[in-house]
């Protein structure tokens, strides 16, 4: 889906037509969810958090201005929201790719992409994660990562060739 047509929906939403979120959050789950789990490493954790952002987004989805994107934005909120949960809690939790059925499915699944976001939450760093989940995932331009993460734009795309870099030293083409 187009950044155009989901700012369309949100449009929609925008109006009270609540028979477009659950393409809304179909659409922008995947992103929300690993720009959270990326901070708190903890599924569950993450899993309250995404409940809590989608919230806040329904409450705040006024403020949202269809000249940004809304992924961008959303991401922003489930960042903060993540940010503020961490610093409460001060304490590193732990993750397990081969236990999150929530977005990889089952640990049979062979599917070629979630074997490779596996892969490179086991194998990038945190912030090289953060940035090529982004943006393969969620789809977001180098840009809008950069807004996200607070760095600059040369500094983002960077991070993901070299990323991307490691990648494809590590496991090949």
């Amino acid at each position: 889906m187009t950044t155009k047509e989901l700012n369309n929906l949100i449009k929609l939403l925008q109006n009270g037509d609540m028979a477009v979120f659950d393409i809304v959050y179909h659409e922008t789950k995947s992103v929300v969810y690993y720009a959270i789990l990326n901070i708190l490493k903890d599924k569950s954790l993450s899993e309250d958090i995404m409940q809590d952002t989608y919230l806040k987004a329904l409450e705040k989805i006024q403020t949202f201005k269809p000249r940004y994107s809304f992924k961008s934005w959303i991401v922003m909120i489930a960042r903060n929201l993540a940010i503020n949960e961490y610093n409460r809690r001060k304490r590193e939790l732990s993750f397990d790719p081969n236990q999150d059925e929530y977005i990889f499915g089952s640990s049979e699944s062979t599917s070629e992409k979630e074997l490779i976001v596996k892969q490179m939450i086991e194998y990038l760093k945190d912030d090289e994660r953060e940035i090529v989940l982004l943006h393969v995932v969620g789809d977001l331009k180098h840009r809008e990562i950069a807004e996200i993460v607070n760095k600059p734009l040369g500094t983002v795309t960077w991070i993901y060739n070299q990323a991307i870099k490691k990648l494809k030293n590590e496991y090949g083409e």
